[in-house]
């Protein structure tokens, strides 16, 4: 029922105004921004954490260029991945992904659309799918300005490798805009 909501939820956020990792922020010609996350995503009935940090920087109104750190851990298990990609922004809501994820095994170019939209005061929703040959992951959340420069994030992500199991979840983090 939940996953339901979610799909119906971003659907909307989709039609209504339109990243492989780090959530949609808006940012502007010259600004950069600077995040931690964290998920809690469940697979193979285990906790599986996602942590993140990334590094954003709008080169211009409509290019951003970024860079993400994944740290996964799970009972015993852990890997990490690297993202350097860019967002294109089609409208201020609407933006096309491109970039390259680099595995523990080797790297994939990934490419996806995103999209956000003012929900409220300093609130705003987004949504995102990415794909590659291996994987397809999707999010959707919440952004909440707290001060002009710090904003807070929550949450929902999925992933799924082919041949795998669905690894999704929850998750809340932390930017600061520069």
């Amino acid at each position: 029922m939940n996953k339901k909501i979610l799909t119906i939820l971003t659907g909307t956020m989709l039609t209504a105004s339109v990243g492989f990792a780090a959530p949609l922020t808006d940012l502007q010609q010259g600004d950069s921004t600077i995040g931690y996350n964290h998920y809690n995503l469940s697979v193979y009935g285990e906790d599986l954490n996602d942590d993140s940090f990334y590094l954003e920087h709008a080169l211009s109104d409509k290019v951003i260029l970024g860079l993400e750190r994944n740290s996964y851990a799970y009972s015993g298990y852990s890997a990490k991945t690297t993202d350097i990609y860019a967002h294109y922004k089609l409208d201020p809501n609407f933006r096309l992904m491109l970039g390259n994820r680099d595995y523990d095994e080797g790297s994939k170019v990934f490419y996806g659309i995103g999209a956000s939209t003012n929900l409220g005061p300093r609130l705003d929703g987004y949504a995102s799918v990415t794909t590659n040959s291996l994987a397809t992951e999707w999010q959707t959340g919440l952004n909440y300005q707290l001060t002009d420069q710090t904003a807070l994030h929550l949450g929902y992500k999925s992933y799924k490798e082919d041949d795998t199991d669905t690894a999704d979840g929850v998750g809340f983090g932390i930017n600061y805009t520069f």
